[in-house]
């Protein structure tokens, strides 16, 4: 098991760097920038080489983190917001033919009117476009300070954890996700990665046993998280259940959806 101890210091030079700029430049920037897309040619991986090389996770290939992404105090009050929104529901899923509901609430929004996306036998309810805050949000990720203005998404789904009895299992994303942002806000939440194993069998038909690594850090408020490349062929990943955290947590993932 790999534990990553990533300070809150990390990148703080940098927020508190764009912080100083007058609001009138910073709320200019995100009106003219734009991080959303109808156009699917348009969808490209992060590139820009001072973002990965400063985020990139040791031992993993194409996975990102950055810690302060935005103040404490603006995660909070984005996930205010969002936690009003009139599209959260908890879907109805299909487990081993029963179906059930999901304990957490998700919210689900593309650029393309009539995109369809379906998990766990689940038909998603998707809506169009992206709420403005959503928007303003993907805008502020598309820039040469943060992930590049070429990077773009056409989807993204909202997760509510009311608390720490509010989970993810261990899964992998359909790998028509090509790239996969995780802005995290409100209480921090454990994230495992697990290396997948394709474990052969000995000449007695035995499979060998081989420990697949791991790596665990903490999801701060206001973090960044990014996934790209092979990492849904190469990992899963979850986030478990822990009872002692009693504050909610918003996540939201861009992603860029291509079929």
């Amino acid at each position: 098991m790999y534990n990553l101890r990533l300070g809150a210091k990390r990148g703080r030079d940098e927020v508190e760097s764009a912080n100083k700029k007058p609001k009138e430049e910073q709320n200019e920037q995100l009106e003219t920038a734009c991080g959303t897309t109808t156009d699917d040619s348009q969808l490209v991986p992060v590139t820009r080489p001072e973002f990965l090389k400063a985020y990139a996770i040791k031992g993993m290939e194409n996975v990102y983190y950055k810690h302060n992404w935005i103040p404490s105090t603006l995660a909070h009050q984005w996930r205010r917001e969002l936690n009003d929104l009139l599209e959260w529901y908890r879907p109805k899923l299909k487990v081993y033919g029963r179906e059930i509901q999901q304990s957490r609430k998700i919210a689900a929004f593309s650029t393309n009117e009539g995109m369809k996306l379906k998990y766990s036998g689940h038909d998603v309810e998707m809506h169009s476009p992206f709420p403005p805050l959503v928007e303003k949000i993907a805008a502020r990720l598309a820039t040469d300070e943060c992930l590049g203005k070429e990077v773009k998404f056409n989807h993204c789904m909202l997760n509510m954890y009311e608390d720490g009895s509010i989970n993810i299992g261990k899964h992998s994303d359909n790998l028509e996700n090509k790239v996969i942002v995780t802005v995290s806000l409100g209480a921090e939440r454990t994230w495992i990665m697990e290396e997948k194993i394709k474990r052969k069998k000995d000449a007695m038909g035995n499979k060998e046993k081989v420990q697949p690594k791991k790596f665990k850090w903490t999801l701060g408020n206001g973090s960044l998280l990014v996934m790209q490349g092979d990492v849904q062929k190469l990992y899963t990943h979850e986030i478990p259940k822990e009872p002692k955290i009693k504050q909610p947590r918003i996540s939201i993932t861009f992603r860029q959806l291509i079929y």
